[in-house]
Protein backbone atom coordinates (compact mmCIF):
# COMPACT_ATOMS: atom_id res chain seq x y z
CA UNK A 1 0.00 0.00 0.00
CA UNK A 2 1.61 3.05 -1.18
CA UNK A 3 2.31 5.50 2.12
CA UNK A 4 -0.12 8.20 1.27
CA UNK A 5 -3.36 5.91 1.49
CA UNK A 6 -1.76 4.30 4.79
CA UNK A 7 -1.90 7.59 6.47
CA UNK A 8 -5.68 7.90 4.61
CA UNK A 9 -6.47 4.95 6.01
CA UNK A 10 -5.26 5.29 9.39
CA UNK A 11 -6.54 8.71 9.97
CA UNK A 12 -10.29 7.37 8.74
CA UNK A 13 -10.32 4.28 10.86
CA UNK A 14 -9.31 6.31 13.63
CA UNK A 15 -11.57 9.02 13.08
CA UNK A 16 -14.59 6.84 12.70
CA UNK A 17 -13.67 5.05 15.95
CA UNK A 18 -12.72 8.24 18.06
CA UNK A 19 -16.27 9.97 16.34
CA UNK A 20 -18.32 6.88 17.43
CA UNK A 21 -17.28 7.06 20.74
CA UNK A 22 -17.88 10.93 21.22
CA UNK A 23 -21.41 10.31 19.57
CA UNK A 24 -21.70 7.32 22.66
CA UNK A 25 -20.31 9.76 25.00
CA UNK A 26 -23.42 12.20 23.95
CA UNK A 27 -26.12 10.41 23.60
CA UNK A 28 -25.67 8.09 26.96
CA UNK A 29 -28.91 8.28 28.98
CA UNK A 30 -28.38 11.18 31.73
CA UNK A 31 -28.47 10.28 34.85
CA UNK A 32 -32.60 10.73 36.20
CA UNK A 33 -32.54 8.03 32.98
CA UNK A 34 -30.03 6.13 34.43
CA UNK A 35 -32.48 3.16 36.23
CA UNK A 36 -30.44 2.32 38.98
CA UNK A 37 -31.18 -0.01 41.52
CA UNK A 38 -31.03 2.09 44.28
CA UNK A 39 -33.42 4.80 42.61
CA UNK A 40 -36.16 1.93 42.06
CA UNK A 41 -35.40 1.03 45.61
CA UNK A 42 -36.17 3.96 47.18
CA UNK A 43 -39.23 4.34 44.85
CA UNK A 44 -40.53 1.54 46.05
CA UNK A 45 -39.98 2.62 49.52
CA UNK A 46 -37.02 0.64 50.42
CA UNK A 47 -33.67 1.62 52.40
CA UNK A 48 -30.58 2.13 50.74
CA UNK A 49 -28.30 -0.33 50.83
CA UNK A 50 -24.99 -0.71 53.12
CA UNK A 51 -22.30 0.65 51.95
CA UNK A 52 -18.50 0.56 52.35
CA UNK A 53 -16.07 2.76 50.68
CA UNK A 54 -12.70 1.81 50.88
CA UNK A 55 -9.30 3.85 51.08
CA UNK A 56 -5.88 2.25 50.53
CA UNK A 57 -3.33 5.13 51.87
CA UNK A 58 0.76 5.24 52.17
CA UNK A 59 2.02 8.20 53.03
CA UNK A 60 -0.71 10.24 52.43
CA UNK A 61 -0.63 13.00 54.92
CA UNK A 62 -0.84 15.79 52.61
CA UNK A 63 -4.06 14.73 51.03
CA UNK A 64 -5.88 11.94 53.61
CA UNK A 65 -8.04 14.72 55.99
CA UNK A 66 -9.11 16.14 52.18
CA UNK A 67 -10.47 12.73 51.30
CA UNK A 68 -11.97 11.72 54.32
CA UNK A 69 -13.99 15.45 54.61
CA UNK A 70 -15.46 14.95 51.19
CA UNK A 71 -16.53 11.36 51.99
CA UNK A 72 -17.92 12.27 55.64
CA UNK A 73 -19.97 15.26 53.57
CA UNK A 74 -21.88 12.51 51.41
CA UNK A 75 -25.44 12.72 50.97
CA UNK A 76 -25.95 9.12 51.90
CA UNK A 77 -27.48 8.04 54.70
CA UNK A 78 -25.15 8.05 57.29
CA UNK A 79 -26.35 5.23 59.64
CA UNK A 80 -25.81 2.82 55.93
CA UNK A 81 -22.29 4.36 55.19
CA UNK A 82 -19.30 3.15 56.36
CA UNK A 83 -15.32 4.92 55.55
CA UNK A 84 -12.63 1.94 56.46
CA UNK A 85 -9.05 3.84 55.53
CA UNK A 86 -6.15 0.59 55.25
CA UNK A 87 -2.63 2.08 56.32
CA UNK A 88 -0.13 0.46 53.90
CA UNK A 89 3.04 0.87 56.35
CA UNK A 90 3.21 4.58 55.82
CA UNK A 91 5.98 6.30 57.06
CA UNK A 92 4.89 9.48 57.23
CA UNK A 93 1.47 10.90 59.85
CA UNK A 94 -1.34 9.24 57.79
CA UNK A 95 -2.57 6.92 60.63
CA UNK A 96 -2.13 9.37 63.17
CA UNK A 97 -4.13 11.51 61.00
CA UNK A 98 -6.69 9.45 59.75
CA UNK A 99 -7.06 7.56 63.97
CA UNK A 100 -8.43 11.75 64.80
CA UNK A 101 -11.45 11.02 62.56
CA UNK A 102 -11.51 7.42 63.98
CA UNK A 103 -11.08 7.79 67.75
CA UNK A 104 -13.98 8.31 69.74
CA UNK A 105 -11.78 10.06 72.11
CA UNK A 106 -11.07 13.12 69.48
CA UNK A 107 -13.44 15.77 68.72
CA UNK A 108 -14.28 15.24 65.32
CA UNK A 109 -14.32 11.92 65.25
CA UNK A 110 -16.83 9.66 63.88
CA UNK A 111 -17.95 5.57 64.04
CA UNK A 112 -17.93 5.77 60.51
CA UNK A 113 -14.52 6.37 60.32
CA UNK A 114 -12.16 3.29 60.81
CA UNK A 115 -8.47 2.78 60.16
CA UNK A 116 -7.20 -0.48 59.72
CA UNK A 117 -3.13 -1.66 59.17
CA UNK A 118 -2.46 -3.54 56.34
CA UNK A 119 -0.17 -6.81 57.30
CA UNK A 120 2.63 -7.47 55.52
CA UNK A 121 2.75 -9.83 52.33
CA UNK A 122 2.57 -13.31 52.74
CA UNK A 123 2.21 -14.93 48.97
CA UNK A 124 1.62 -12.82 46.09
CA UNK A 125 -0.88 -10.75 47.38
CA UNK A 126 0.80 -7.62 48.23
CA UNK A 127 0.90 -3.73 47.31
CA UNK A 128 -2.23 -2.01 46.91
CA UNK A 129 -4.29 -5.02 45.99
CA UNK A 130 -3.60 -6.24 49.80
CA UNK A 131 -4.43 -2.61 50.83
CA UNK A 132 -7.98 -3.08 49.67
CA UNK A 133 -8.31 -6.31 50.65
CA UNK A 134 -7.53 -5.36 54.19
CA UNK A 135 -10.19 -2.77 54.17
CA UNK A 136 -12.81 -5.29 52.68
CA UNK A 137 -12.22 -8.10 55.00
CA UNK A 138 -12.95 -5.32 57.65
CA UNK A 139 -16.87 -4.66 56.95
CA UNK A 140 -19.78 -6.73 55.73
CA UNK A 141 -21.09 -4.43 53.47
CA UNK A 142 -22.59 -6.02 50.11
CA UNK A 143 -22.29 -2.66 48.57
CA UNK A 144 -18.02 -1.49 47.93
CA UNK A 145 -16.66 1.65 46.98
CA UNK A 146 -12.98 2.93 46.38
CA UNK A 147 -11.35 5.74 45.72
CA UNK A 148 -7.98 7.15 46.65
CA UNK A 149 -6.80 9.08 49.13
CA UNK A 150 -5.40 11.97 47.07
CA UNK A 151 -9.36 12.30 46.05
CA UNK A 152 -12.13 14.18 46.91
CA UNK A 153 -15.54 12.72 45.65
CA UNK A 154 -18.69 15.32 45.15
CA UNK A 155 -21.21 14.91 48.00
CA UNK A 156 -23.77 13.17 45.50
CA UNK A 157 -20.93 9.89 44.94
CA UNK A 158 -22.22 7.55 46.71
CA UNK A 159 -25.73 8.12 45.71
CA UNK A 160 -24.60 8.31 42.08
CA UNK A 161 -22.22 4.94 41.66
CA UNK A 162 -24.74 2.89 44.06
CA UNK A 163 -27.38 4.02 41.58
CA UNK A 164 -25.60 2.70 38.80
CA UNK A 165 -25.58 -0.54 40.68
CA UNK A 166 -28.67 -2.00 38.58
CA UNK A 167 -29.65 -6.01 39.60
CA UNK A 168 -27.66 -7.37 37.06
CA UNK A 169 -24.59 -5.16 37.19
CA UNK A 170 -21.37 -6.42 39.14
CA UNK A 171 -19.08 -3.22 38.74
CA UNK A 172 -19.57 -0.20 38.07
CA UNK A 173 -16.81 3.04 37.70
CA UNK A 174 -17.37 6.89 37.08
CA UNK A 175 -15.02 9.59 35.66
CA UNK A 176 -11.98 11.15 37.46
CA UNK A 177 -10.27 14.45 36.00
CA UNK A 178 -7.33 16.72 37.49
CA UNK A 179 -7.89 19.70 40.19
CA UNK A 180 -6.13 22.05 37.69
CA UNK A 181 -3.84 25.38 38.53
CA UNK A 182 -1.06 24.65 35.16
CA UNK A 183 -1.90 24.20 31.74
CA UNK A 184 -0.01 20.97 32.49
CA UNK A 185 -2.21 19.93 34.89
CA UNK A 186 -5.32 20.52 32.65
CA UNK A 187 -3.75 18.62 30.02
CA UNK A 188 -3.62 15.73 32.58
CA UNK A 189 -7.25 15.97 32.97
CA UNK A 190 -7.97 15.97 29.14
CA UNK A 191 -6.11 13.34 29.05
CA UNK A 192 -7.82 11.21 31.64
CA UNK A 193 -11.07 12.91 29.84
CA UNK A 194 -9.44 10.96 26.58
CA UNK A 195 -8.54 7.73 27.74
CA UNK A 196 -12.07 7.25 30.28
CA UNK A 197 -14.16 8.61 27.23
CA UNK A 198 -13.28 5.68 24.94
CA UNK A 199 -13.50 3.06 28.04
CA UNK A 200 -16.95 4.72 28.59
CA UNK A 201 -17.93 4.27 24.81
CA UNK A 202 -16.97 1.07 24.89
CA UNK A 203 -18.18 -0.67 28.12
CA UNK A 204 -21.53 1.09 27.80
CA UNK A 205 -21.70 -0.79 24.51
CA UNK A 206 -21.52 -4.04 26.11
CA UNK A 207 -17.06 -3.99 25.15
CA UNK A 208 -16.08 -3.69 28.17
CA UNK A 209 -12.61 -1.58 28.29
CA UNK A 210 -11.94 -0.49 31.94
CA UNK A 211 -12.68 1.74 34.85
CA UNK A 212 -10.65 3.66 37.34
CA UNK A 213 -9.62 2.31 40.68
CA UNK A 214 -9.98 5.55 42.55
CA UNK A 215 -13.67 5.89 41.36
CA UNK A 216 -15.55 2.49 41.64
CA UNK A 217 -18.45 -0.08 43.35
CA UNK A 218 -18.51 -2.85 42.86
CA UNK A 219 -20.65 -5.87 45.05
CA UNK A 220 -19.57 -8.30 46.99
CA UNK A 221 -20.94 -11.38 45.65
CA UNK A 222 -19.43 -10.41 42.09
CA UNK A 223 -16.26 -9.67 43.85
CA UNK A 224 -16.22 -12.89 46.05
CA UNK A 225 -17.27 -14.90 42.79
CA UNK A 226 -13.87 -14.16 40.92
CA UNK A 227 -11.58 -14.98 44.03
CA UNK A 228 -11.22 -11.13 44.85
CA UNK A 229 -7.81 -10.42 44.84
CA UNK A 230 -6.41 -13.41 46.66
CA UNK A 231 -7.55 -14.95 44.07
CA UNK A 232 -6.00 -12.95 40.83
CA UNK A 233 -2.75 -12.68 39.57
CA UNK A 234 -1.03 -9.12 40.46
CA UNK A 235 -1.38 -6.19 38.67
CA UNK A 236 0.28 -2.66 38.90
CA UNK A 237 -3.25 -1.87 37.69
CA UNK A 238 -5.69 -3.78 40.19
CA UNK A 239 -8.32 -1.86 39.03
CA UNK A 240 -8.42 -3.23 35.74
CA UNK A 241 -7.61 -7.02 36.65
CA UNK A 242 -10.85 -6.79 38.75
CA UNK A 243 -12.44 -5.34 36.17
CA UNK A 244 -11.64 -7.50 33.42
CA UNK A 245 -12.46 -10.52 36.05
CA UNK A 246 -15.95 -9.87 36.65
CA UNK A 247 -16.89 -8.76 33.30
CA UNK A 248 -14.92 -11.76 31.46
CA UNK A 249 -17.10 -14.46 34.07
CA UNK A 250 -20.13 -13.11 32.40
CA UNK A 251 -22.45 -13.57 35.89
CA UNK A 252 -22.56 -9.49 36.02
CA UNK A 253 -22.48 -7.43 33.15
CA UNK A 254 -20.35 -4.28 34.32
CA UNK A 255 -20.57 0.03 33.68
CA UNK A 256 -18.96 3.02 33.10
CA UNK A 257 -21.81 5.73 32.42
CA UNK A 258 -20.28 9.47 32.38
CA UNK A 259 -22.39 11.36 35.18
CA UNK A 260 -21.39 14.52 36.82
CA UNK A 261 -22.89 13.43 40.95
CA UNK A 262 -19.85 10.37 39.97
CA UNK A 263 -16.89 12.83 38.65
CA UNK A 264 -13.91 12.73 41.46
CA UNK A 265 -11.18 15.09 41.15
CA UNK A 266 -8.11 13.96 41.95
CA UNK A 267 -4.52 16.00 42.74
CA UNK A 268 -2.27 16.20 39.26
CA UNK A 269 1.02 14.40 38.57
CA UNK A 270 4.03 16.62 40.29
CA UNK A 271 5.84 16.59 37.07
CA UNK A 272 6.20 15.58 33.47
CA UNK A 273 8.63 12.74 34.32
CA UNK A 274 5.73 11.32 36.65
CA UNK A 275 2.76 11.79 34.42
CA UNK A 276 4.45 9.52 31.85
CA UNK A 277 5.59 6.93 34.86
CA UNK A 278 1.87 6.81 35.48
CA UNK A 279 0.65 6.46 32.41
CA UNK A 280 3.90 3.47 32.09
CA UNK A 281 2.19 1.64 34.88
CA UNK A 282 -1.19 1.63 33.41
CA UNK A 283 0.52 0.60 29.81
CA UNK A 284 1.83 -2.63 31.48
CA UNK A 285 -1.18 -3.26 33.48
CA UNK A 286 -2.83 -2.97 30.13
CA UNK A 287 -0.92 -6.01 28.71
CA UNK A 288 -3.13 -8.83 29.94
CA UNK A 289 -5.62 -6.54 28.17
CA UNK A 290 -8.39 -8.73 25.90
CA UNK A 291 -8.81 -8.18 21.70
CA UNK A 292 -11.26 -5.28 22.67
CA UNK A 293 -8.16 -3.02 23.99
CA UNK A 294 -5.36 -4.17 22.42
CA UNK A 295 -7.67 -3.10 18.87
CA UNK A 296 -8.11 0.27 20.93
CA UNK A 297 -4.17 0.28 21.50
CA UNK A 298 -2.86 -0.31 18.20
CA UNK A 299 -5.44 1.53 16.20
CA UNK A 300 -4.25 4.55 18.97
CA UNK A 301 -0.36 3.85 18.33
CA UNK A 302 -0.23 3.91 14.33
CA UNK A 303 -2.77 7.13 14.57
CA UNK A 304 -0.05 8.76 16.27
CA UNK A 305 2.86 7.18 14.73
CA UNK A 306 1.85 7.29 11.27
CA UNK A 307 1.08 11.17 10.68
CA UNK A 308 5.17 12.07 12.50
CA UNK A 309 5.99 9.84 9.84
CA UNK A 310 3.86 11.23 7.20
CA UNK A 311 5.60 14.56 7.81
CA UNK A 312 8.59 13.50 7.13
CA UNK A 313 8.17 11.36 3.88
CA UNK A 314 4.37 12.89 2.26
CA UNK A 315 4.42 16.62 4.12
CA UNK A 316 1.01 17.46 2.84
CA UNK A 317 -0.68 13.64 3.20
CA UNK A 318 0.85 13.85 6.91
CA UNK A 319 -0.49 17.26 7.61
CA UNK A 320 -4.36 15.93 6.96
CA UNK A 321 -3.84 13.05 8.76
CA UNK A 322 -2.98 15.14 11.73
CA UNK A 323 -5.26 17.63 11.13
CA UNK A 324 -8.31 14.86 11.05
CA UNK A 325 -6.45 13.18 14.19
CA UNK A 326 -6.69 16.36 15.48
CA UNK A 327 -10.42 17.11 15.03
CA UNK A 328 -11.29 13.52 15.96
CA UNK A 329 -9.95 14.05 20.06
CA UNK A 330 -11.32 17.78 20.08
CA UNK A 331 -15.30 16.28 19.36
CA UNK A 332 -14.54 13.30 21.85
CA UNK A 333 -12.57 15.85 24.62
CA UNK A 334 -16.00 18.21 23.77
CA UNK A 335 -18.25 15.69 24.52
CA UNK A 336 -16.78 14.47 27.65
CA UNK A 337 -16.68 18.09 29.30
CA UNK A 338 -20.10 18.94 28.23
CA UNK A 339 -21.17 15.95 29.61
CA UNK A 340 -19.60 16.18 33.16
CA UNK A 341 -17.97 19.80 33.46
CA UNK A 342 -20.95 21.83 31.34
CA UNK A 343 -17.49 23.63 30.07
CA UNK A 344 -16.09 23.90 26.73
CA UNK A 345 -12.58 22.41 25.28
CA UNK A 346 -9.81 25.45 25.99
CA UNK A 347 -6.99 25.29 23.27
CA UNK A 348 -4.22 25.88 25.19
CA UNK A 349 -4.50 22.87 27.21
CA UNK A 350 -5.55 21.00 23.97
CA UNK A 351 -2.66 21.39 22.41
CA UNK A 352 -0.12 20.68 25.12
CA UNK A 353 -2.75 17.64 25.85
CA UNK A 354 -1.67 16.61 22.27
CA UNK A 355 1.69 17.34 22.49
CA UNK A 356 1.93 14.86 25.46
CA UNK A 357 -0.27 12.45 24.01
CA UNK A 358 1.55 12.12 20.93
CA UNK A 359 4.85 11.83 23.23
CA UNK A 360 3.70 9.17 25.18
CA UNK A 361 1.25 7.13 22.85
CA UNK A 362 4.68 6.96 20.53
CA UNK A 363 7.53 6.28 22.99
CA UNK A 364 5.59 3.41 25.83
CA UNK A 365 6.08 -0.04 23.23
CA UNK A 366 9.83 0.82 23.20
CA UNK A 367 9.69 2.08 26.80
CA UNK A 368 8.26 -0.85 28.44
CA UNK A 369 10.50 -3.48 26.13
CA UNK A 370 13.57 -2.00 27.29
CA UNK A 371 12.69 -1.42 31.04
CA UNK A 372 9.47 -3.74 31.81
CA UNK A 373 9.49 -3.39 35.66
CA UNK A 374 7.71 -0.71 37.41
CA UNK A 375 8.49 1.16 40.50
CA UNK A 376 5.28 2.78 42.50
CA UNK A 377 4.64 3.97 45.84
CA UNK A 378 8.34 2.97 46.81
CA UNK A 379 7.94 -0.84 45.63
CA UNK A 380 9.66 -2.25 42.66
CA UNK A 381 7.02 -4.95 40.36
Amino acid sequence: MPFPALLATVAVVYAAFVGWCAWRVRTAPGEDASGGEADRARGAGEEWPHVAVLVAARDEEVSIARCLDALLAQDYPADRLQIIVADDHSTDRTAEIVQRYASPLAPEATPRVRLVSVPDPDGPLCGKPLAIHTALDATDAPVLLVTDADCAPPEAWVRGLVSSLGPDVGLTGGLTLMEARTRFEAAQSLDWSYLLGVASALTEAGLPATAMGNNLAFRREAYDAVGGYPGLPFSVTEDYALFKAIADQGLWRVRFPLHASTRVRTLPARSFSHAYRQRRRWARGGMRAGPTLWAAYALAHLAHLVPLLGLALAPAAGLAALAVKLGADALLLSAVTSRVEGDQLRAGSFLVFECFLFLYMTTLPLALLLAPKIRWKGRTH
